[in-house]
């Protein structure tokens, strides 16, 4: 298991998120039974509608899931 960071891309929309969201939270799903999981956060848009945006992707789950906690109680 290695460390793992956003893009800078995906750092950048994430700070959009929690400037504009509201009720910010993470998840690790796996896409379609793939093996292959994806980090996302959700959020409800200015819209009023509840969003989800992929951040990052990988095989490596328990990577996924650090990231998700230190995203989290940042």
């Amino acid at each position: 298991m290695g460390r793992m960071e956003l893009t800078p891309q995906a750092a950048q929309a994430l700070a959009v998120v929690r400037q504009t969201g509201r009720d910010v939270s993470y998840e690790v799903t796996e896409i379609c039974h793939s093996q292959r999981w994806r980090l996302s956060v959700r959020f409800v848009a200015r819209s009023g509608e509840r969003q989800r945006l992929g951040l990052l992707y990988s095989e490596d789950r328990a990577a996924l899931e650090t990231l998700l906690a230190e995203l989290a109680s940042a």
